[in-house]
Parts: C-alpha cells; sequence; structure tokens
C-alpha cells in the first residue's frame, strides 16, 4: 500500500478508534451498584458503606449498597457474576462467599476464579473460639481434653460457612470430635450459645469481643496465625498449644468477568488507594476489621490459594456439599 492510499484511509480509522476511546474516558457516566451478599447492619455491610461512599466522591458518581442476604451469600455473588461487565457493578466478597461456598454449596452457580475478577484486597476478618460466660471451659486445653474425654457430646454452632470451616480446622488439627449444631445466621448461633445450648462457636472478633466484654461469653483464643490488634491480649489457638489453626477471613472487592481493561485499571487503582488510606484504615479497625490493602494481582493469588486450601479442609475433614 503506498501513502496516498494508506493517507486515505486514516480518516476511516479514526471514526472506528474515537467511539471506543471516548466511551473509556467517559466512565462513569451513571451511579454504581455495589452488592453486599449479606443483610445490613452487620460488620461487612458497614465496610462496604465506608468504601462505596469514598469511591463514589472520587468517581463523581454514587455508588449505591444493593444488600443480597440469602443462601449463605450465594444470592449476592450470583447476581454480580451475572451483572453486565460494563464497570457499573461490584461485589464485596469474602473467603466464605467466593471461595468455601464453591465446595459447601452442591449447586453453586459460579465458578469464582472464571466469572469473577479481583479489584482489590480489603481487610481480614480475625476469629475467635467463644463459649458461654457460664461454661466451666476456661481454656483451649480444657475444650481439647473435655472433648476427648466424650467424643461427640460437645457442640458447636456455626451460621455461617466460615464457622463451619473454622470449627472443623479446630477439630480436625486437635484431634476431637465436636458435634456440630447448623443455623441460619450466627446470630441466631450467638443467641444460643449466650443461652447455653452450645458448648462452643467460632465466630469473628467484630461481633463475639462485644459479648465478651458484656460478660455475655468468654473467648478462649483466636484462630489466625497471629494475634490481632483488635484483641492484643487473646493468645492464638497455636499458643495454646494446638498446632496448625490458622483460620482468618478476608474481605475484598469484585467486578464481573470481562469489564474493559481500561475500568478495571481505574477501579482497581481507586480501591487500592482508598483502601490503603490511613484515615479509611482507622475506620475499618473501628468496625472490627484488621486492614489489608491489596492490589488486584495480590488477591488473584489469595484467592487462588483459598480455594486450594478450603478443598483439602473439606476433604480431611468429611465436609458434604448441601
Amino acid at each position: 500500500m503506498n501513502f496516498l492510499k494508506f493517507a486515505s484511509i486514516l480518516p476511516i480509522l479514526a471514526c472506528l478508534v474515537q467511539p471506543v476511546t471516548a466511551a473509556a474516558q467517559s466512565w462513569p457516566t451513571k451511579p454504581l451498584q455495589m452488592i453486599v451478599p449479606q443483610g445490613a447492619g452487620g460488620s461487612t455491610d458497614n465496610l462496604a458503606r465506608l468504601v462505596a461512599q469514598v469511591l463514589g466522591e472520587r468517581l463523581g458518581q454514587n455508588v449505591v449498597i444493593d444488600n443480597r442476604a440469602g443462601a449463605g451469600g450465594v444470592l449476592g455473588v450470583a447476581a454480580a457474576a451475572r451483572a453486565a461487565p460494563d464497570g457499573y457493578t461490584l461485589l464485596v466478597g469474602s473467603n466464605t462467599t467466593v471461595a468455601a461456598n464453591a465446595f459447601l454449596y452442591a449447586s453453586f452457580p459460579i465458578d469464582p476464579l472464571k466469572d469473577l475478577v479481583p479489584l482489590a484486597m480489603a481487610a481480614d476478618a480475625p476469629f475467635a473460639l467463644v463459649v458461654p460466660a457460664a461454661s466451666p471451659l476456661k481454656s483451649v486445653g480444657e475444650l481439647v481434653k473435655a472433648a476427648k474425654a466424650a467424643p461427640g457430646k460437645l457442640n458447636y454452632g456455626s451460621g455461617t460457612s466460615s464457622a463451619l470451616l473454622c470449627t472443623e480446622l479446630f477439630k480436625a488439627a486437635a484431634g476431637v470430635d465436636l458435634r456440630r449444631v447448623p443455623y441460619k445466621s450466627s446470630a441466631q448461633a450467638l443467641t444460643d450459645l449466650m443461652g447455653g445450648q452450645l458448648d462452643v462457636v467460632c465466630e469473628p472478633l467484630s461481633t463475639s469481643l462485644p459479648n465478651v466484654r458484656a460478660g455475655r461469653l468468654r473467648a478462649l483464643a483466636q484462630t489466625g496465625a497471629q494475634r490481632s490488634p483488635s484483641a492484643p491480649d487473646l493468645e492464638t489457638v497455636m499458643e495454646s498449644g494446638v498446632k496448625g489453626v490458622a483460620y482468618t477471613a478476608w474481605i475484598a472487592f469484585y467486578a464481573p468477568a470481562g469489564i474493559p481493561k481500561d475500568v478495571h485499571t481505574r477501579l482497581s487503582n481507586e480501591l487500592f488507594s482508598i483502601l490503603s488510606n490511613p484515615a479509611v484504615m482507622e475506620k475499618i479497625r473501628a468496625i472490627g476489621f484488621d486492614p489489608r490493602p491489596g492490589n488486584a494481582e495480590s488477591l488473584a493469588a489469595a484467592h487462588r490459594a483459598e480455594m486450594a486450601s478450603v478443598a483439602a479442609t473439606v476433604k480431611t475433614a468429611g465436609i458434604k456439599a448441601e
């Protein structure tokens, strides 16, 4: 092709390229939707609203929270994965809703690693083993001793997939048999725990510590690999002598797969910047989480590792998908 012929088609090429560039530059032109697969008022919802407000200010558009509670978070995750991949739908996911549930629900409707794209890691949610305030059990050692003396007699409540996995991990590491009592929510499990109908529950510090401080529950140990700043005086399960227990949930942001690359980059950068801001991190601590800002690449790695870890835990514990 000679120069004159090439020059004659340049205007045509410019017309083809210009709409794509203009569309990318104009995003966002309307409010965004942030799906939270839990009900309003919980700690995850509070974190989502905090981030949504700041993100909206930075983008110049409102970010509207859409609570999609139900089926342990499956409904909200599925809705986000099936939304148009145009940058206007975000998901607040966790290692439960976008990882563990894929193994715990027989009819889980999506492939988390294919149908969602990571945007940014937000925070860790440390857990603790808690018992009723009137329980004779004062330590993890006493819990293990009592459980081994009467296999299957002591029970535990699980209102979330996280509570189930956390306790099953502890059972496997300690070599004990605790009988599971399933609940539809962690709030119901905690109510029965405080009422003495349950012996132990593995619950996030954000919801268990207020009950511990009010004298309704007793915390035996936290389940993370190291102590959380939220409870620096509470030993870990591994410090108590049970090795191999390191369970902490995480919260992160996702978008539907297929989102335009430049929009994905903008959202990922904005969210990482927000979550790395010291003032925002302090507010996240106040909610009850440990800040853990991370970019899309680090979240993708954490997600893949979580899928492998949960698969191993489910197999070891013999958990059947429901």
